[in-house]
């Protein structure tokens, strides 16, 4: 059995294992976009507070390399994200005292403001999406994603 979910030309499975990936994947895709419309009132993206998160979590300023890391993305995304969010005045590049070759991140007012709107955006979001769901059903579902991404 097959639906198309996405349009008439990408028809998906529906049984099995590969039913599970593919439902695993459509509801990441409406997740991520629910977030962002939650976050839009903030003035965020999802991507955008998730860089804003790292850097609050960070405690001080930190090298692209590193955020990169804890974002699990690569460098040159980092760059073109971090060179978005210093235009929007949310994030500021200063100077490493260890290495003047080198230049750390770190949030501006703005951005801690920014991400403070959007984490309360985000657990309204986060409520309303499993409104549906007790505690015991929410810990299973975080078990099998867990497996799934082998973390």
């Amino acid at each position: 059995m097959y639906i198309s979910y996405m349009n008439e030309f990408e028809a998906c499975p529906t049984e099995g294992a590969l039913g599970l990936l593919t439902l695993l994947i459509k509801s990441g895709r409406f997740a991520e976009s629910r977030l962002d419309q939650a976050l839009d009132s903030a003035g965020l993206t999802f991507v955008k507070w998730r860089m804003l998160d790292a850097l609050v979590n960070a405690k001080s300023p930190i090298s692209l390399g590193k955020l990169a890391g804890h974002l699990s993305c690569v460098k040159s995304n980092v760059t073109q994200l971090t060179d978005r969010l210093e235009a929007e005045g949310t994030v500021r590049r200063v100077s490493d005292p260890d290495d003047r070759r080198s230049r750390l991140m770190e949030l501006t007012d703005s951005g801690r403001s920014m991400h403070k709107a959007g984490l309360e955006a985000l657990e309204s979001i986060t409520r309303e999406l499993f409104a549906g769901s007790n505690e015991e059903q929410r810990n299973s579902l975080k078990r099998l994603l867990a497996m799934v991404s082998g973390t």
